[in-house]
């Protein structure tokens, strides 16, 4: 049973003989205004003289008893720097299988993955402000 078509020649509600549209009236909004910039993460600092790229882990490369003689960059955060001073493992297989190559879960654990890499840390340059003292005779 339809409702509302008595007395029009179509057979059809008044509304749905034409079709309607949304009609514009008026200019466009303004654009928003662009985001700004992500800020730039800093590097990780592994001492006052060298650091490694963002998101990467310092690993001393040459100790001298309490002290860090140079430094390795492993390309993961939070990772696990291995004993032989040139590998390195993710903080998900933090232990360093050093004979067969891999990171593993545990020390008794079957899984693992390859050991990584570490690469050179980069040397801090601070610029330095000069400060110029004239004197007066």
């Amino acid at each position: 049973m339809e409702r509302n078509v008595a007395g029009t020649s179509t057979g059809k509600c008044g509304i749905a003989m034409v079709a309607s549209y949304p009609i514009k009236k008026g200019p466009n909004p303004p654009k928003p205004a662009p985001s700004p910039p992500s800020p730039v993460k800093p590097p990780t600092v592994c001492n006052e003289y060298y650091s490694c790229p963002q998101g990467s882990t310092c690993c001393c490369l040459y100790e001298y008893g309490k002290y860090c003689l140079g430094w390795g960059c492993c390309p993961m955060e939070s990772a696990t720097c291995c004993d032989d001073h040139y590998s390195c493992c993710p903080h998900e297989y933090p232990v360093c299988d050093l004979t067969a190559g891999t990171c593993r879960l545990s020390k008794d654990s079957p899984l693992g993955v390859k050991l990584l890499k570490r690469g050179p840390a980069s040397l801090i340059t601070k610029q330095r402000t000069r400060t110029t003292v004239s004197g007066s005779a």
